[in-house]
Order: structure tokens, then C-alpha cells, then sequence
């Protein structure tokens, strides 16, 4: 057997350090399995029962990495009206999280940010891209890339959140802040950014010049992000229950672009029976989808739908 092999210590994370070691002939003892994704790669690791040994990983990448361009819907607001991208979080081999009766976030996101397009492309006052419009996964920093790529007024990402309590329910907004505005915010961030082992490289590439006037371009954004999340407040307040403070502060990898205003926007808790039944129902979709259109539209025209 003469596939690369990784080496557990006890104590490890679920194989968040492993370190590689010399190919191994194989094993008689019973085996775990870890199913995962790091820097954009799939991995499945198998691992002595236990958790001290030789790992053997099998390594995957995703047809995806083609960085295939978004395709710009105009509808009746033609090519000189603002852009909005929307991200519909997680995809293809990456079900994002599950709710109780095996709902997956990647398959609730993506209607809604179907939905979403058609809604915007209806009222006829912006132009629409989405970064997937099918099952296909894609690394955080790619999202990123490709929405960077059509200068956008405008970057949404979509996702479901999930909790260790059932009782946890409610939609959230993130924007960026280099400190989390609470624990769960904070734990959000931890938890997201290592999902795809995506870098945490900020400016650290770019000298002194280049990396203030990166931090100035994203002030500017990130007052973008706010106008948006502020519009969108009041009207998923007045739509579906909101999980504390609705408009929270995090350092996503998704929101970090100084080239365009981002938001993430959490739909509601997929490991809450009422939250998944609403965001997976039509009815939930719906109620979602007026309230993001009217807020983008609000906060990109000023003017209110």
C-alpha cells in the first residue's frame, strides 16, 4: 500500500492536526472513519479504533475548481443597473449542517437564493448572479473570487444555522468585524472559516501602502453591509422569529472583500424542528425572499419596495 498516510496523536480534534508519516501495509485493528474538507479538498481519513495511529487519507478535489463565471441576469433593469451576487452556502459533496428530520442546509439555501433572483429580476431594479445555481461545492475564498470578479454592488450569502439545543431558533444577520460581537458570533466565525480550511492570510501579502488602503476600502464596504443589514432588519422582524440580536458582527472569510458590501444572512436554525419546517416550506421561502428583495433594493436605491 503506497497511499500517504497521516499520523494521530490522542488528544487531537477530529483530525484538525495531523502530521504525515510513512506509508503503512495495512491494518487488522477495527477502524474509524472521518469524513471532512480542508483548503477546498475532500478527505476521508481511517484511523485505528481509539484514535493513536497511522491514518490512511484518501484526498478528493471538486470538479468545481474550474472558477466557471456567473452568469448576470438583467431582466428589465438593464446592464448599467446595480449587481447583486448571491452565494447560496455550501453544495455538492458539503451538505452544510442537518436538521433532525435530515434536512440539509445546502439544499434549503439554494431555493431561497433561486427565489431571491427571480423576486429582484420581478421588481426590475437590479441585476442578479448567483455564485451556484446547481448541487456544486465551492471553497469560501472561491465564492469570494468569482463574486470579486463582476464587481458587484452587493454580496449575500445564504446559509441555515445549527445548535447543540433544539430549543435555539431565529434568522440573523452577519456583517464584518474584526471582533465577534458575542460568543456565538465568535464561535460562528471559528467554526465557518475552518469548514473548507479556508486562509486567514488578511493583508498580511499586500506592504504597508497597499494593506491601509485595502483596510479604507473596507471600511467603505463594510457601511455598505450595514445600510443593507439595518434595511433588513425591521422586515424579517416583521416576517419570522429573529435569534436575539438579529444584526451581528463576525470575521467571515465570505465578508472580508474591500471591493464590495457583504452580508450573511442566516435564514434560521436548521437543528430547530419549527425553523426547518418554515425555511424548507414554500410559504417560509416566500417570506424570506420579500423581505431580502425589499431590503436590497431599499438600501441599493434608496428607495422603499
Amino acid at each position: 500500500m503506497d497511499e500517504p498516510v497521516l499520523q494521530l496523536e490522542k488528544g487531537d480534534e477530529a483530525g484538525s492536526r495531523l502530521r504525515r508519516a510513512l506509508p503503512m501495509p495495512g491494518w487488522q485493528a477495527p477502524l474509524s472513519l472521518m469524513l471532512g474538507i480542508a483548503a477546498g479538498l475532500l478527505l476521508l481519513a481511517a484511523f485505528p479504533a481509539g484514535g493513536r495511529g497511522e491514518a490512511l487519507v484518501t484526498m478528493a478535489m471538486p470538479e468545481s475548481r474550474s472558477m466557471a463565471m456567473p452568469r448576470i441576469s438583467a431582466g428589465r433593469a438593464g446592464n448599467a443597473a446595480p449587481l447583486v451576487v448571491i452565494d447560496a452556502g455550501h453544495g455538492g459533496f458539503d451538505p452544510g449542517a442537518t436538521g433532525p428530520s435530515g434536512l440539509a442546509e445546502k439544499d434549503v439555501v439554494l431555493p431561497i437564493a433561486l427565489a431571491l433572483r427571480e423576486r429582484l429580476l420581478e421588481l426590475g431594479a437590479v441585476r442578479v448572479a448567483l455564485t451556484r445555481e446547481g448541487d456544486r461545492f465551492l471553497p469560501l475564498e472561491e465564492r469570494v473570487a468569482l463574486a470579486e470578479s463582476l464587481e458587484p454592488d452587493l454580496f449575500v450569502s445564504i446559509h441555515a444555522d445549527s445548535a447543540p439545543v433544539e430549543e435555539a431558533r431565529g434568522a440573523n444577520v452577519y456583517v464584518l468585524s474584526p471582533r465577534a460581537s458575542d460568543a456565538e458570533a465568535m464561535a460562528l466565525a471559528r467554526d465557518f472559516n475552518a469548514a473548507d480550511g479556508a486562509a486567514d492570510t488578511g493583508d498580511a501579502a499586500l506592504g504597508d501602502v497597499e494593506a491601509v488602503l485595502a483596510e479604507l476600502a473596507r471600511r467603505e464596504t463594510t457601511l455598505g453591509s450595514a445600510r443593507i443589514a439595518d434595511r433588513l432588519e425591521s422586515r424579517i422582524r416583521a416576517a419570522m422569529p429573529v435569534h436575539g440580536r438579529f444584526r451581528r458582527g463576525a470575521n467571515l472569510v465570505v465578508l472580508r472583500s474591500a471591493r464590495m458590501p457583504s452580508i450573511l444572512f442566516e435564514a434560521g436554525y436548521i437543528s430547530n424542528a419549527e425553523d426547518a419546517a418554515r425555511i424548507g416550506s414554500e410559504a417560509g421561502r416566500e417570506a424570506i425572499v420579500d423581505a431580502m428583495a425589499g431590503a436590497i433594493t431599499a438600501g441599493l436605491l434608496a428607495v422603499d419596495r
